[in-house]
């Protein structure tokens, strides 16, 4: 008596590939999942017409890494730096403008103050010649 054997192989493959930026830090990580399924339908030689069959099936999963791996992009990293310095040059001009504007209107202050002073020394200087050479008012009854 001879039995009846048919084998079955049935293999699935996923790649997983993960890119992650970080700033300017790239992580490249690539994984393969393998499913295989192993299996055998044996059918015993009897001639019978509904004979029984056994089925054998192993399974098993892989899991295996095929890249793991970070860089730096150089490109990303200039273009950080190029705008921090732009960032930087700009708020040293606003500094200087602002500064520039305030020295302006101390200047202008003191300009007025001093206006302001040598008008109440004439001021001053009027009244007291005027003073001397006045009679005094008389009051209306």
């Amino acid at each position: 008596m001879f039995a009846q054997e048919n084998k079955t192989i049935k293999e699935e493959t996923t790649i997983k590939k993960v890119v992650k930026k970080e700033g300017s830090n790239i992580i490249v990580k690539e994984v393969e999942e393998k499913k295989t399924e192993k299996g055998a339908v044996i059918v015993a030689d009897d001639e019978n017409v509904n004979q029984e069959f056994n089925e054998n099936t192993k399974k098993r999963d892989d899991e295996k890494v095929l890249v793991d791996e970070a860089t730096v992009d150089e490109n990303n990293e200039a273009l950080i730096k190029a705008e921090k310095k732009r960032q930087e040059d700009e708020l040293k001009k606003s500094m200087e403008a602002s500064k520039a504007k305030a020295a302006e209107e101390r200047r202008i202050l003191e300009a007025q103050k001093a206006e302001r002073l040598k008008a109440m020394e004439e001021n001053k200087k009027k009244l007291e010649k005027r003073g001397k050479g006045i009679v005094k008012l008389k009051k209306d009854n």
